[in-house]
């Protein structure tokens, strides 16, 4: 099934490529303004990791909300922390983080817990899904990047109002990084000093 899902998708892709490339499918928005690549081989190969990734996180025991709070720094990138939530629903534990720099400058960092059936959900659509997707726009892009070892999902608005990293740490923890009036390289630097042991 998960093999008829991808071919179906690299199918779907490959018609609707306007340049084609090896391995590599471009497709641009009817205005002109947005394009988007995928690279073809990449999907197969993410989908094969992501059956054995879920397999792996289904069978681990979810975090509970203490521990989950515990991954919330009292202090982000020189920030304090403002506020926190910690919540469990539908079987994964979530947890967030306001980090108030000045009245228009901020960092939330939300925490998913990918463990369990619930939570490998989670890891399989809003991470892996995005991975090897790349798009690009007047206004804002998308794209994959190498960090810490790993691959993380880099997106922002290119006149630096909004910029988002989400990444896989601890092997099971989605880490989300927003920011507001904030460069990527800030919320690169702030995951770098998270620590989820």
């Amino acid at each position: 099934m998960k093999n008829l899902f991808v071919l179906g998708s690299i199918a779907i892709l490959l018609a609707c490529n306007n340049n084609p490339k090896p391995g590599e499918v471009s497709v641009t928005s009817n205005d002109g303004k947005t394009t988007a690549s995928i690279d073809a081989n990449k999907l197969v190969q993410a989908s094969d990791d992501l059956q054995k990734k879920t397999e792996e996180l289904q069978k681990l025991p979810p975090y509970t909300l203490e521990q989950m709070k515990a991954f919330l720094p009292e202090e982000l990138a020189g920030a304090k922390r403002a506020k926190f939530s910690a919540n469990s629903a539908m079987g994964t534990a979530y947890a967030e983080a306001d980090y108030t720099f000045n009245d228009s400058t901020e960092i939330s960092l939300k925490l998913f817990d990918c463990a369990g059936q619930a939570g490998a959900g989670v890891y399989s659509m809003q991470y892996l899904g995005m991975m090897n997707f790349q798009s690009e726009s007047d206004d804002e892009y998308t794209k994959t990047i190498d960090f810490n070892g790993g691959k993380a999902i880099e997106q922002g608005k290119k006149d630096g109002s909004r910029s988002t990293l989400t990444f896989l740490a601890a092997d099971r923890l989605l880490v989300t990084l927003e920011g507001e009036n904030t460069s990527a390289d800030l919320l690169k630097k702030a995951a770098g000093n998270l620590n989820f042991k």
